[in-house]
């Protein structure tokens, strides 16, 4: 999977371990679905024992938060990448890219989507996953009303600014889930 690559060399063997066993959490998450996985289920995938997987993530909702995280992470390297394209070619819209960038993400990681739209339930029922959410929320509505301000030279007060951009926001979050 294209996510391993995210290590270099330099990464210690425990870290490797750990990145090995959320990359199956997603897949198995993708595959069977939140309510089936066990430590079981994910050692078995590894060739592994469940201690293995036990001694890295003292609980399910530990290697779920590990999961959005490291999903997280890679969608921002990807976005990153985006953005990177925008600064160096003239004719590209740093919005525009902004918002193909989660399409991408979505297009070439379709079982890490998987995982994200459990997240968005767990969000619901859970403090800790959506104090998690509102974080990257935040992250993004900052990004893109640096983008709106710096680029399109908007002359809006901040909270106008800050609306439009959620706006764009929920409307690149619902368009990957449907």
């Amino acid at each position: 999977m294209e996510s391993l690559e995210l290590l270099n060399s330099g990464t210690s063997k425990g870290d490797r371990k750990k990145l090995e066993i959320l990359i199956s959490t997603i897949d198995c998450i993708a595959k069977v679905g939140y309510e089936k996985i066990t430590y079981q289920l994910i050692a078995d995938k590894l060739g592994t024992t469940r201690a293995h997987i036990a001694y890295h993530f003292s609980s399910k909702a530990e290697i779920i938060k590990a999961c959005v995280h490291f999903i997280f992470s890679h969608y921002q390297s990807i976005l990153s990448e985006s953005m990177n394209l925008a600064v160096s070619d003239e004719k590209k819209n740093k919005l525009q890219c902004y918002i193909e960038a989660p399409f991408v993400w979505a297009e070439r990681n379709p079982e890490q989507l998987s995982v994200m739209i459990l997240f968005y339930y767990l969000c619901l029922v859970n403090e800790d996953y959506r104090k998690m959410h509102y974080q990257m929320r935040e992250s993004g509505v900052a990004r893109i009303m640096h983008i709106l301000v710096h680029d399109y030279k908007l002359d809006l007060k901040g909270s106008e600014i800050e609306e439009m951009a959620k706006g764009i926001q929920n409307l690149v979050s619902g368009a990957i889930i449907d």
